[in-house]
């Protein structure tokens, strides 16, 4: 499983919510341009906001996945609660230790 990383993190369009509040018309017509947007509070990520396309686009690769196996998503689901617990391994680390 691949970690976000600062450098694939900052190639994002950050948006505030105070400013996401003030000027989301203007947001939404700019959001399937855009793709996805990180929206920040108090100056850390909180969440992203996605053009509608993206999301169906990423529902559909799931639906692709349980149906290859069902039990794929649970051990998914486990493996990020076991990140979250104990921290991870970057995916550049892997590649490295692995040559590729």
């Amino acid at each position: 499983m691949q970690t976000i990383n600062l450098y694939s993190l900052l190639d994002k369009k950050f948006i505030g919510a105070d400013d996401l509040r003030k000027q989301l018309t203007d947001i939404l017509s700019k959001l399937p341009k855009e793709k996805e947007i990180v929206i920040t509070q108090n100056g850390k990520p909180k969440g992203v906001l996605l053009d509608i396309k993206s999301y169906l686009e990423i529902e559909e690769l799931y639906e692709q996945i349980a149906d290859f196996d069902p039990k794929l998503i649970k051990k998914v689901n486990k493996a990020v609660e076991e990140i979250k617990k104990h921290g991870g391994i970057p995916a550049e680390k892997v590649w490295k230790q692995l040559g590729i």
